[in-house]
């Protein structure tokens, strides 16, 4: 049996066009597109003036309706035409027209043309006339006939608290207990998580996003696909559910690799609640999600085949044009829908699905369950997914031996294996499935829900524990001056909610004999690092990430104990005891800065490679790690400053030889808001022409002549001694560094004291009510750095809510205790990262 051939897999530099009606968000969606995958951003508008010498508005009012219409649609035809490659199109009102959408639909067989569109009580509201708004909607709603995929836009409510003209305010203790934002103050929306939805939505489309995620780190969360970790959860979660769920998106954080959505009821405007509820899942939990959609949904009329294969088909359709990771495809149902879905997935994953739910379900032993295997395999299904009912009739030994003779029978490459039993009080246990067990939240109702009714992702990992498939480990921060870290009490946390009996210890050492030491144990799980190690272990290690070469530095050790050299092997023995045969080193120092700039940066200081500078304070390990973050985010104007000149000088030499040599890492071109292409100068052998990185001598010195004033400033000097007798930095910025026209983002990587002398010299600045500067403070890093560490140290999702809480509380008592000892704090206490 041939596989039914994939008709939606373009080509990965296809060009991407955008299109739906005015106020979907398509120009700003378009500039954060091409600014991802690093595209030229050609829009309507600015096309039509480019061919004709007119605007649109100029044109209409010369040569009159009639001649500006076709004139609208031929330019509209050879915009497309023109930029098949490398490119974001974002369309304008021309899409509305009947000629302009055929085109659309010729382009869409070689080339992604996506449906945006949002709330519509966000259409009302912009259009301010209820008519016209709904006229608009419904001619909008013929985009979905001219495109191959859909985004749905949510409304971004990351704005801060306060009114813009506030500019922000930095807090003498650290603001919001609960950790929902208080470490950035209050400023203009930032439209980060809009940002992130749609980056991750366009590498699922594109295919670069695991690709790119394993290349540069392959322990991360993000790099292993659930389907190929040691072990992993699928949380189910009902659209029934979810249309009137009782629990905060935030307490499904971490409950799940993965998020099943179970289609199983048809609330009025189906299409549209599916869309946003994906969107939603996106935005609140960030994990995969698989798509699924009941075959007879309680509570509604059950439909004849003529009836329901088409509606079937037309949702399963939706689940691919939403770009999910995962589309679950019942094997069971009609072979001309299952061949459907299977030839328009695109990059969509295909779980071939075999339920056997009630009495007299086909027994493991039966032959046909392995051809009912091969059958999914030979359709081409990534996963094969085989569930059935029982009461006595199975032993758990039946379904172990059904998959030794399936592992007899077909020889590898085969695609993994989902099966477990259940009954009417759940799964029969946990561990039946390795991987994408069925799993809920521990709070749920249970009931309208079997599959997972006894399952928790907890319980399911502890259990695991318990049998002694897995070990519990010790993890280590490591350093010089680390025994009022803040890292082991986010970390035990983090065990706590997962349910693994891990322990995190600071342990003060500054030899890499003492290191080795507590390394070579059959315990050892893995080490943050500090200073004196992050650039002294370096020549020690047998692998690194590409991001710890970058930047000559380590602050996360982890053993290697795979069976074989495979680096997907020593992933997957994570939580697992034995000897380390090597170890694997990684920099998460610069993403956690990195994650901070994005959150805090505001759109009018949006990063413009040729333009946009950047400042980092320090020469040390974190300032390493800022430039780097600086550089990710497309920054090639880095100023650097440092007390002793001659280690600014060896830092900034480093990245520019680095960067010399890997052209292939320094894009030279960049998307810009008017579709023009930026270019920066390059050498004939394609690296960077000029420095990307400069030192500055002298805080007495003017900001350099040629070069814009910065707006992202990153401050990596210690607020307090760190040996002991040498003063501290008591850093402030000069005040001719600090004009920019439209502020910035400070990120300040110290916290003792949280207020640093940066702090309270930029909170003056603010009361001054010069242009809006956003303070990040050190606590904010520390716990970014904190849950970065602990996905890669365990492979599991990390509570990312929970960790920053519990940062904040830890960091809180510390002040209390020493408010108690009248202020006697540590000595040599650095601050500046664990």
């Amino acid at each position: 049996m041939a596989p039914p051939k994939n008709q939606l897999l373009f080509e990965p530099h296809a060009s991407i066009v955008l299109v739906g009606c005015r106020g979907a968000g398509k120009r700003t969606l378009g500039f954060m597109g091409a600014l991802h995958l690093r595209r030229r951003l050609v829009t309507e508008d600015q096309y039509f003036e480019k061919l004709t010498g007119l605007t649109r508005g100029d044109y209409l009012d010369r040569h009159g309706r009639d001649q500006f219409v076709r004139q609208d649609v031929d330019v509209f035809k050879r915009m497309l035409d023109d930029n098949r490659t490398g490119c974001i199109i974002e369309c304008g009102m021309s899409s509305f027209n009947d000629e302009a959408q055929a085109a659309l639909r010729d382009y869409a067989r070689t080339n992604p043309v996506v449906y945006v569109h949002r709330e519509s009580r966000k259409i009302f509201e912009l259009m301010d006339d209820d008519a016209a708004a709904r006229q608009l909607l419904e001619a909008d709603a013929s985009h979905r006939r001219c495109s191959n995929f859909e985004y749905y836009n949510l409304y971004d409510d990351s704005r801060p608290a306060g009114p813009p003209s506030a500019g922000w305010n930095v807090p003498g203790r650290p603001q919001d207990p609960d950790g929902h934002g208080g470490a950035v103050s209050p400023g203009p929306a930032n439209l980060l998580a809009a940002q992130q939805d749609f980056a991750r939505f366009l590498d699922i489309i594109t295919g670069r996003g695991a690709t790119k995620a394993w290349l540069e780190s392959p322990f991360s969360v993000a790099a292993i696909p659930p389907e190929f970790r040691s072990y992993s959860y699928a949380l189910r979660l009902r659209l029934s559910y979810l249309l009137s769920m009782d629990l905060e998106w935030a307490e499904f954080e971490a409950r799940g690799d993965c998020v099943e959505l179970i289609i199983d009821t048809w609330p009025p405007d189906l299409g549209n609640e599916i869309a946003r509820q994906v969107a939603l899942i996106r935005r609140h939990l960030g994990v995969p999600i698989i798509y699924h959609v009941e075959e007879d949904p309680r509570g509604e009329r059950r439909r004849p085949p003529e009836e329901k294969n088409p509606a079937d088909k037309e949702l399963l359709e939706l689940g691919l044009r939403l770009g999910v990771e995962y589309i679950s495809v019942d094997l069971q149902r009609d072979e001309s829908l299952v061949r459907h879905v299977l030839q328009h997935r695109g990059r969509s994953k295909a779980i071939g699905n075999y339920w056997y739910t009630g009495l007299g379900a086909l027994p493991w032993q039966d032959a046909r369950q392995v051809d009912h295997y091969e059958r999914a395999r030979a359709l081409g299904c990534d996963i094969v997914r085989m569930v059935r009912f029982c009461t006595n009739d199975s032993p758990a030994e039946c379904l172990d031996d059904f998959k030794r003779r399936l592992n007899e029978a077909i020889p590898d490459p085969k695609p993994p294996l989902v099966a477990y039993d259940f009954s009417v009080l759940g799964v029969r246990t946990p561990l039946q499935t390795r991987i994408l067990g069925p799993v809920k939240h521990p709070d749920m109702d249970n009931g309208r829900e079997h599959l997972a009714t006894v399952s928790t992702a907890y319980h399911s990992l502890e259990l695991q524990f318990r049998q002694f498939l897995l070990d519990p480990l010790k993890f280590y921060v490591m350093g010089s001056n680390v025994s009022y870290s803040l890292s082991p009490t986010m970390h035990a946390a983090a065990y706590d909610f997962c349910g693994m009996p891990h322990t995190f210890q600071a342990v003060g050492c500054s030899t890499l004999d003492r290191l080795q030491d507590l390394c070579l144990s059959d315990s050892f799980g893995g080490a943050s690092l500090t200073a004196p190690f992050k650039v002294a272990i370096m020549p020690h290690l047998k692998v690194k990430s590409h991001h710890a070469t970058a930047i000559g530095a380590v602050n996360v050790l982890l053993p290697l104990r795979g069976r074989t050299s495979a680096i997907l092997d020593h992933a997957n023995s994570r939580n697992k005891a034995g000897r380390a045969h090597d170890f694997f080193g990684d920099n998460t120092d610069w993403s956690s800065i990195l994650t901070c700039l994005r959150r805090a940066i505001s759109p009018r200081n949006h990063v413009q490679p040729s333009r946009t500078t950047g400042l980092v304070i320090g020469a040390g390990g974190m300032a390493r790690a800022a430039i780097y973050a600086l550089y990710q985010l497309g920054c090639r104007n880095i100023f650097l400053y440092n007390r002793t000149a001659a280690n600014a000088e060896a830092v900034a030499k480093h990245f520019n030889d680095y960067w010399a040599g890997t052209p292939s890492a320094c894009p030279t071109t960049a998307p810009t808001a008017n579709g023009s292409r930026s270019t920066s100068p390059t050498a004939a052998n394609g690296a960077p022409a000029r420095e990307i990185c400069r030192v500055l001598r002298s805080l007495d010195d003017p900001w350099p002549s040629g070069f814009q004033q910065p707006t992202m400033i990153v401050s990596c000097v210690p607020a307090t001694s760190v040996d002991g007798s040498n003063p501290p930095a008591e850093f402030e910025m000069p005040p001719g560094w600090l004009q920019s026209p439209t502020g910035g983002v400070v990120v300040e990587l110290a916290y003792e004291p949280l207020v640093t002398p940066l702090v309270a010299q930029m909170r003056s600045i603010a009361q001054a009510e010069l242009p809006a500067w956003t303070v990040v403070d050190g606590l904010e890093v520390v716990a970014e750095m904190a849950i970065e560490a602990f996905e890669l140290m365990t492979g599991r999702p990390a509570p990312r809510t929970l960790m920053k809480q519990v940062c904040r509380k830890a960091f809180e008592r510390q002040q209390e205790r020493r408010d108690l000892n009248n202020g006697a704090g540590p000595e040599a206490a650095t601050s500046t990262g664990w």
